[in-house]
């Protein structure tokens, strides 16, 4: 199925990949995909020239087209997972093609089958089959002068794309731009590499960061997208603006909490660091704000709560309601954990203030924390009313989150639901290994070893525990909250007393052993 739809569905292409399958399996086939026009040859002696290998049939359609045809052909390679003409435009209108033809050339490419027209409501989205896109990347390739004009278009545009819908993500209607984004995912991560690539873009680089900060947090697999960022911000360019990389540091600080916790506190650090020495008074709260996450994040609420409360005084001397609203998020967390007494008034200011800027997102964080204060206190009702609101916001910004599902299920759970708990759990766990997500995973994993408890399925249970222990592990977090930290200890001690100290350790250490697939197979098989 993977290499059908890899090759377009052209039948072909399909034709040539399944005679390779004398030498081939079709996994080797699959890998080799990306050298298609090489690989795909041999076709019928008594076929047409043209019909004996892919490269031939795609070179002769593309024969019969314009120069100017052939020319955008061309440069419309350099999209990824598609694009709107607006994009087409701003990227593809380059000497010999203006402006005012794109739209025409579009149509014709679409009537001649090399360009897909997708409509979406009032918005139409084209892509080019990866066939015809591998080729005429091969073409453009050929001219470098052309391709390094196209990459720095392309870059141009979707750091606008990205700075343009930045200040929309923290207001009340982020979904058209969160959806937005996501169409550009592959772009945007495209645009990302071209400035890695590039010392004299590593400014851009920052400015990336920064404009996706709430993008990232939501959507992208931050694993992937750390790893080549981090070293650019140790190039001596990226000093030259000191409150740019403040603002990427805190970027990133935010997205390594999910991935390296120890990482998340020393970028969030230097944030701090720079926002103190600019006197930037907008960054420092919110790398503040980081610093106190990566020490909530970390299991120290303690050595947070200095951090977040200095974040709100400076975000209200700011009278930034945006800022305080992100600060008085992570203030609660880290005063729950601490002086649980005064958790009442920072939530009740914290949702207040969101409530004015209208932050969909941090309305949302808010109503999933207090849902799990409300489970521990044993306030299911009010557990539930919390998910409801915080289930519709994230709907409306179009972001499935494993969280919230999983603490809706947790409420199903207490409430002997147990197979609504347990879909809505794997729900999920879906989102979470889609999106490349540890943290996910290992709250989804724990939450099906609860379930499996609660069915006295403690072998199970067992293997799920320590499936999840590896995957937070591997970003070096504790367990967190008050309701799945004791939940947790009281199942792990249930499954030890039925199946004993021996087997319950052979199970738990096979369950830290399973890989990301393994441990997927392993929650969908009971």
């Amino acid at each position: 199925v993977s290499i059908c739809r890899r090759l377009d569905g052209m039948p072909l292409a399909i034709e040539l990949a399944a005679a390779r399958l004398r030498s081939l399996s079709l996994a080797d086939l699959e890998r080799r995909l990306d050298q298609r026009f090489r690989l795909l040859t041999g076709g019928s002696r008594s076929a047409l020239p043209r019909q004996q290998t892919l490269l031939a049939t795609v070179q002769w359609s593309y024969s019969l087209l314009s120069p100017a045809e052939q020319a955008l052909l061309r440069r419309l390679s350099v999209f990824v997972d598609g694009f709107e003409l607006e994009a087409a435009e701003a990227v593809c209108a380059q000497d010999p093609i203006d402006t005012d033809e794109v739209t025409d050339l579009i149509a014709s490419l679409v009537d001649k089958s090399l360009v897909v027209a997708d409509r979406h409501g009032e918005t139409v989205r084209y892509q080019l089959l990866e066939t015809i896109r591998q080729f005429a990347g091969d073409r453009l390739i050929d001219d470098q002068d052309e391709a390094i004009a196209l990459n720095e278009a392309h870059l141009q545009h979707f750091l606008t794309v990205a700075e343009t819908a930045a200040p929309h993500l923290s207001g009340p209607h982020p979904g058209p731009w969160q959806l937005r984004l996501d169409a550009d995912q592959g772009n945007l991560r495209r645009a990302l590499e071209t400035a890695i690539g590039d010392p004299e873009q590593t400014r851009t680089v920052l400015r990336l960061a920064h404009a996706l900060r709430r993008h990232w947090w939501l959507r992208t697999r931050r694993a992937e997208l750390l790893a080549p960022i981090l070293p650019v911000i140790e190039r001596p360019e990226a000093r030259e603006d000191p409150e740019l990389l403040g603002q990427a540091l805190v970027s990133l600080a935010l997205t390594a909490m999910y991935v390296d916790i120890q990482a998340a506190r020393r970028l969030a650090e230097q944030a701090v660091e720079l926002g103190r020495d600019t006197a930037d008074a907008p960054l420092l709260v919110s790398a503040l704000r980081a610093l106190a996450n990566a020490h909530w994040f970390g299991g120290e609420p303690g050595a947070g709560l200095a951090p977040a409360n200095e974040a709100v005084a400076r975000a209200r001397a700011l009278g930034d309601d945006v800022l305080l609203g992100e600060s008085l998020t992570i203030c609660a967390a880290c005063t729950r954990a601490v002086e649980p007494a005064k958790t009442d008034s920072v939530l009740r200011e914290a949702l207040a203030c969101v409530q004015r800027t209208g932050d969909l997102f941090m309305s949302a964080i808010l109503r999933n924390n207090a849902s799990v204060d409300a489970l521990h206190a044993g306030d299911i009702a009010a557990a539930r009313e919390h998910l409801e609101i915080a289930f519709e916001a994230f709907e409306a910004m179009g972001v499935a989150n494993f969280n919230v599902r999983g603490n809706l299920g947790m409420v199903r759970r207490e409430e002997g639901e147990f197979d609504a708990a347990r879909e809505l759990v794997e729900d999920g766990l879906r989102i979470s290994r889609r999106a490349g997500d540890r943290y996910g995973l290992a709250y989804s994993l724990l939450c099906l070893a609860l379930i499996a408890g609660d069915r006295d399925d403690c072998s199970r249970a067992a293997e799920l525990l320590g499936a999840a222990q590896s995957f937070l592990d591997q970003i070096g977090q504790p367990w967190l909250a008050l309701y799945y930290a004791p939940t947790r200890e009281a199942s792990i001690e249930t499954a030890r007393a039925v199946l004993g100290e021996q087997q319950f350790q052979r199970l738990y250490e096979r369950g830290r052993r399973l890989t990301a697939d393994h441990a997927m197979r392993l929650a969908f098989s009971g």
